[in-house]
């Protein structure tokens, strides 16, 4: 029974997976990946209601090991695939000591401390993430985005089984969980699966100090691009996203992108707006719905006015209208009427009303020359 179900689970994955309008069920398999909750609730972001499914998921891997691996994960499920091509022999990742309890250790521990190693290393995020080429948005972040996928399946054509059985910390959490039944129920247990083993003690360690370390990185400094509407302060925005690509894809004006800025490594595939083609709507909420991890806390389209993406800018030097032309595109475009047209006869010029703007990006999107930027907040 398992297999059947294992390959229609990839097959609805990428189904899912594929631009097609499936609104917020676009990669429903983030649901299930207990690690994303757990995550969230380490870093102290709000769960939203469609998480509880991971809580089934959870009380399944309680009462068989390994549940998710064995049935529904769709990177374990290419991982087989490219096992399959290896045929006789032995495989030296054999060699390599189960490490996915510790690597799971690692990441809790890092969450704990207020950094994403958890979701980043989260295999079902890293399947979602790797469909970026399918959508428009910087070529460098795509890539980025496959190579993680790819890496974790390609290993298994010289080395077997060697993410899903070694070193998966998705499975060494449901491992773990094994581990705490067979202690429960007084059973023996396995042996590289002692839950108080120094391996496992020093990886919670090292998971926790490398968080708090990081964290200082994550949360250096203010923000510096426009994040999506209702995303979590800088620091713990970057600490919940799992870099799935989920709110790129639902966006109705695509204006949402994957970051490739290689200067704030901390940031990078995290998504930020950008206003060129398209702005932020206001009857829209589809980012804060589709969110896995509570990155982008949910809200209702009639908040937009009060979500404060960042402010408008306009350099008059490169205004069309205080060069003495004809241009009001930015007074018109704005839903919230934060643009007039201010000065008297003769120094006539947009002024921005900073009570009203939310950073919309209309105003952006829509001046000739570019003269208009939205500061993020």
């Amino acid at each position: 029974m398992a297999r059947p179900v294992r390959w229609f689970s990839l097959a609805a994955a990428v189904a899912l997976a594929l631009p097609l309008p499936v609104g917020i069920f676009a990669h429903f398999h983030l649901w299930l990946s207990p690690n994303l909750v757990l995550q969230a609730v380490l870093s102290g972001a709000p769960l939203a209601p469609f998480q509880a499914v991971a809580a089934g998921v959870l009380l399944l891997a309680l009462r068989q090991e390994r549940w998710f691996c064995r049935h529904l994960c769709p990177t374990g499920a290419l991982c087989d695939l490219a096992a399959a091509v290896r045929k006789g022999g032995a495989s030296v990742g054999e060699r390599v000591p189960h490490l996915h309890r510790a690597l799971a250790l690692a990441g809790i521990g890092a969450a704990a401390g207020g950094t994403p190693l958890l979701a980043w290393m989260d295999p079902v995020a890293l399947f979602a993430g790797a469909w970026g080429f399918l959508r428009p948005g910087p070529a460098g972040a795509a890539v980025l985005a496959l190579a993680g996928l790819a890496a974790v399946v390609g290993s298994n054509v010289p080395f077997p089984r060697l993410w899903c059985a070694r070193l998966c910390p998705l499975g060494g959490f449901q491992a773990l969980l094994g581990d705490l039944r067979r202690l429960l129920r007084r059973a023996p247990p396995v042996p590289d699966g002692a839950l108080a083993g120094r391996r496992n003690l020093l990886a919670s360690a090292s998971g926790l100090a490398a968080g708090l370390i990081l964290r200082r990185s994550l949360e250096k400094g203010g923000r510096t691009v426009v994040r999506p509407p209702a995303a979590l302060p800088e620091g713990r925005f970057k600490a919940t996203c799992c870099r799935c690509g989920t709110c790129v894809r639902v966006c109705p004006t695509g204006i949402v992108r994957p970051s490739d800025d290689l200067s704030d490594p901390a940031g990078l595939l995290a998504p930020r707006l950008e206003f060129t083609k398209g702005y932020c709507l206001p009857d829209c909420d589809a980012c804060g719905r589709s969110c896995p991890t509570g990155a982008i806390r949910r809200f209702e389209a009639a908040q937009k006015g009060r979500i404060v993406l960042g402010r408008a800018e306009i350099r008059s030097e490169d205004c069309l209208v205080t060069a003495g032309r004809e241009c009001d595109r930015c007074v018109a475009a704005c839903p919230f009427g934060a643009i007039r047209m201010a000065g008297g006869t003769f120094d006539v010029h947009p002024e921005v009303d900073a009570g009203r703007c939310v950073g919309c990006g209309a105003c952006q999107a829509v001046c000739p020359p570019g003269a208009v930027r939205i500061r993020p907040a």
